[in-house]
């Protein structure tokens, strides 16, 4: 599974020549600092999980006096190990038919776990068919979806999106 999520780099500059990180424009050419507390370019650069962590980083840098840094928070997609969920749980039933039904079973079992109609979306004859397949799931689709079998939709976002601040720390 993926998930949006944002970390820090440091971004390091000579206070000598610029009054600011010069470099917002064009990342990739940016100086920042690697995990060796050595300066490098964009792909060597160290990824912090939180400001703090970056700070406390650079301040151990035993050059921290020479230069100046500013925080840039970056956002990208992560993989994450799915949840394990119990095997009566209907996130699991959904996996099993997901790994061994035809895809058309999948999406009826999903669209009826996820609380839609699907007596609208299918003829009769596939609704049987359907619900033969499923019942070795232990899914009805002829009748009510019950509450413990629900699945209510997830946000695949670990931290909500925030407004990004760039600070300057003199």
């Amino acid at each position: 599974m993926q998930v949006f999520k944002t970390f820090y780099v440091i971004g390091i500059y000579d206070p000598q020549q610029y009054d600011a990180w010069p470099w917002h424009c064009h990342y990739e050419y940016g100086q920042y600092l690697s995990d060796k507390h050595r300066i490098c370019g964009w792909l060597r650069q160290a990824r912090f999980e939180s400001e703090e962590a970056a700070r406390k980083f650079y301040f151990a840098w035993k050059r921290y006096k020479e230069f100046k840094f500013e925080l840039i928070p970056q956002q990208s997609w992560v993989d994450v190990p799915d949840p394990v969920y119990p095997a009566d749980h209907p996130k699991s039933i959904l996996k099993a038919i997901t790994e061994n039904e035809p895809h058309g079973v999948k999406l009826t079992g999903s669209l009826w776990l996820y609380g839609q109609d699907i007596s609208t979306l299918y003829s009769a004859k596939t609704l049987k068919k359907h619900r033969e397949i499923l019942l070795k799931y232990g899914i009805d689709i002829s009748e009510p979806l019950p509450d413990h079998l629900k699945i209510t939709a997830e946000s695949r976002i670990i931290d909500p999106p925030e407004k990004i601040k760039l600070t300057v720390v003199k």
